[in-house]
């Protein structure tokens, strides 16, 4: 009796380690797609977006890993002491040229590219790469470069 389990199992195993050896493998191959002008505007738009999101996150994640208190706490405390950190300020003037960049680039993505409707855009003003501007011609006047 003993020796019809064993078998069994034996068999089971076997059977197991054979399909496994015998399965294949399929690789896909992906195609280039042509884009259209305005897709390829959309894309350059979707890529400056994530770009400054990337930024805003990674300036969010440095102050809220700043103390193990609330993110609020940890805000007002980076920002009080943003005179007396260099590192604070490194990573803050970081974040304010990345704006100024994408607001920039993305106004005049629109700008020049009036034709293409893109979904779910978010234009930038005029005023608000102003904004930015003088936001980081502030603090470099403020904190040096």
């Amino acid at each position: 009796m003993k020796e019809k389990k064993l078998l069994i199992i034996l068999i089971f195993f076997t059977s197991c380690s054979v399909s496994l050896s015998s399965e294949t493998v399929e690789t896909t191959t992906s195609t280039s797609v042509d884009l259209t002008f305005c897709e390829q505007i959309e894309k350059e738009y979707i890529d400056l977006s994530n770009e400054l999101f990337n930024t805003s996150f990674e300036l969010n994640k440095y102050i809220d890993d700043i103390s193990p208190n609330s993110v609020d706490e940890d805000r007002n405390s980076f920002f009080d002491n943003l005179e007396k950190n260099w590192n604070y300020q490194e990573v803050y003037k970081n974040y304010l040229e990345v704006r100024l960049k994408v607001y920039k680039s993305i106004n005049t993505l629109y700008t020049n590219n009036s034709e293409c409707l893109i979904s779910g855009d978010q234009e930038i003003s005029n005023e608000q790469v102003d904004k930015a501007k003088k936001d980081l011609d502030d603090f470099i006047e403020k904190y040096g470069s």
